[in-house]
């Protein structure tokens, strides 16, 4: 999955594709515009940001343009959390998704918001981790912001449960939040209830539950 990568990386790797194209070219070709130090820090980027990709020493081929720009909307926060190696378990919205296997939905292109407990003492970590991955990052409560982003809460010690892999909020909580936000969770709440067996007493609509009743 491509990343954005910086204004003097973008511009290297436009006249790199406009003299290239989906052709090899060599690290020394950008020497004789650039220092060596640059050159070198110019791909590298690249490479790590998977505009470019190494074919041999000292030899690359550029990504084209369309994967690039399309790789960047890919959803990338999973990924990343899993990589963190760090405790963390998803939460509200995001932890419906997981107990509902993914049969709701909450995220889009435009508008992709994971929310996440961490440990309060990992905070300024994971902060700075998805900055540095370009995902926008807030904490308790979400600013406007287009794409990917996540938002954080801080917590003294994490209780969770694993489901199809995933640290989520325990069932029980996921089941409290559907039922205080049923205008919006009706469906997730329907879909708990009929796999899970939860117990509400919130009443679901019968055309609902028959809804429900198709995927689960």
């Amino acid at each position: 999955m491509t990343e954005s990568a910086p204004t003097y990386a973008q511009q290297a790797y436009a006249i790199l594709y406009n003299r290239f194209g989906d052709q090899p070219f060599s690290s020394n070709y950008l020497a004789w515009f650039l220092s060596k130090g640059t050159v070198k820090k110019t791909l590298h980027v690249l490479e790590k940001k998977k505009w470019i990709q190494r074919v041999g020493r000292g030899s690359y081929v550029c990504v084209k343009p369309d994967e690039v720009f399309r790789g960047m909307v890919q959803f990338r926060v999973p990924r990343l959390l899993d990589e963190a190696r760090k405790t963390y378990a998803y939460t509200g919205a995001s932890a419906v998704e997981v107990w509902t296997d993914h049969s709701y939905v909450q995220r889009s292109w435009e508008h992709s918001p994971y929310f996440v407990k961490v440990l309060r003492r990992d905070l300024d970590w994971w902060t700075r981790y998805f900055r540095e991955h370009k995902v926008n990052v807030f904490v308790k409560e979400a600013k406007p912001a287009i794409g990917e982003f996540v938002i954080l809460f801080p917590e003294e010690r994490l209780e969770f449960e694993v489901y199809n892999g995933k640290p989520v909020d325990k069932l029980g909580e996921v089941a409290r939040f559907c039922e205080r936000n049923i205008e919006a969770f009706e469906y997730p709440l329907a879909y708990l209830k009929t796999k899970f067996g939860i117990e509400t007493r919130e009443r679901i609509d019968e055309r609902v539950l028959e809804e429900v009743a198709k995927v689960v």
